[in-house]
């Protein structure tokens, strides 16, 4: 039975709850407001993957939750693939045994201001499976708003309460998460199975966002032919923007050949003044752009045409930019991170010194090198198919028809 054929019943006065499995998504946050980011196409892609994949004994529900309001069933259409919030009049979901409660969305804000409804659901004996995308709100609280940090710490103990299985996107994301329930007691170090789902760098199978604006129209018009550096992120402390815009000011200052910069990302946090520099730089340097509301169609069109991508983040729990760029053919220069390792092939290149000369050296030394091969890597279908492994809903067989 698919998702909307049950929801369509479900929903009649009077129905009862089906007997079938169900697989309850969080998809909270993207319900609410899309906003385009990389762990909005990891949810719009697996969704998809999901909706297409042979678990005919288990129905797909979308659920998402408010700040007022706990998770009720949400609305997904198929022609505009788009998500929507549950009515205000929607009855909140039950869940019992043998259903799944997939926390693909991050709404930590939002889960653990629902927690007693998730304890319901764990005493009824459903099965709780969040997604972890990584932990540097614990490690790194200084890179986030208080807020932020806050809620992950409140998210973290309801994992650690309730969790039957937690999905890291990334080798080092398990590792750290293994490091942190070692310290846990026995019994919820010995319940909680960790897994690892690997991402995808195909933007085009992830329900990408459409539509180039003017300003976008302009900035593709403008670097025609011309050398160009591209760093994708929002605009927030870990991101490491600060050293790469440094870097490229030194080359502008020193050389009259040097490339373009173009920053795709919107306007994060704790990095006020970086910003008011970013537009400042925008108005007086015009090799530098920034993009502060690209679709998924002006991204890829960006990729395809930067003669380098540079990923300068201090901390990340995977880098879809990474895997993007090198599936477009493009080569990479990263952060010496762990978790960039995990991703190393040709054409993906690391520094380890910040400083504005050095690595300002270390870009023209590889605008020089050869482009590579484009790298296909991972497809969508591999993450669906180590997330339906992990719940166990699935064996070796794949999962949908598309990569």
């Amino acid at each position: 039975m698919s998702w909307l054929k049950w929801l369509g019943s479900w929903q009649k006065p009077g129905a009862s709850r089906p007997t079938q499995r169900r697989l309850l998504i969080d998809v909270s946050t993207i319900a609410q407001h899309d906003a385009g980011t990389g762990i909005q196409r990891v949810v719009r892609a697996l969704w998809q993957r999901l909706i297409e994949a042979d678990i005919s004994d288990v129905d797909l529900v979308p659920v998402a939750a408010t700040a007022r309001r706990g998770y009720a069933v949400a609305h997904f259409d198929p022609g505009t693939q788009v998500f929507s919030l549950p009515a205000r009049s929607a009855p909140l979901v039950w869940a019992g045994a043998g259903d799944l409660f997939l926390g693909l969305d991050l709404a930590a804000h939002r889960l653990i201001r629902h927690r007693r409804q998730i304890a319901r659901w764990c005493r009824a004996g459903a099965s709780i499976n969040l997604i972890v995308y990584d932990l540097l709100p614990l490690q790194r609280p200084d890179w986030f708003p208080d807020s932020t940090a806050r809620n992950f710490r409140g998210w973290i103990k309801l994992l650690m309460r309730y969790a039957d299985r937690a999905i890291c996107i990334s080798g080092q994301v398990a590792r750290d998460l293994n490091d942190m329930l070692q310290a846990a007691p026995a019994p919820v170090r010995e319940r909680i199975e960790v897994h690892v789902m690997p991402l995808s760098g195909a933007i085009e199978h992830s329900s990408p966002t459409t539509g180039i604006d003017a300003k976008g129209t302009a900035a593709l018009d403008r670097l025609q032919g011309q050398d160009m550096v591209l760093a994708v992120g929002t605009i927030e402390p870990r991101k490491g923007h600060d050293s790469l815009i440094a870097a490229m000011e030194h080359l502008w200052r020193t050389d009259p050949t040097a490339p373009y910069l173009v920053v795709v990302g919107r306007p994060g946090w704790r990095t006020e003044a970086l910003q008011a520099h970013m537009r400042a730089l925008a108005q007086r340097e015009p090799r530098f752009l920034w993009l502060d509301n690209a679709s998924d169609e002006l991204l890829t069109a960006l990729y395809m045409r930067a003669s380098l991508v540079a990923v300068p983040s201090r901390g990340e729990g995977y880098g879809l930019p990474v895997a993007e760029a090198l599936r477009q053919g493009r080569k990479v220069l990263a952060r010496d991170l762990h978790v960039f390792r995990e991703l190393e092939r040709p054409g993906l290149y690391f520094f380890q010194d910040e400083t504005p000369a050095a690595l300002a050296d270390r870009l023209v030394e590889l605008l020089k090198a050869p482009d590579p091969d484009p790298y296909a890597g991972a497809g969508w279908d591999d993450s669906a198919r180590a997330l339906l492994r992990a719940l166990k809903l699935v064996d070796e067989r794949p999962v949908s028809r598309s990569s």
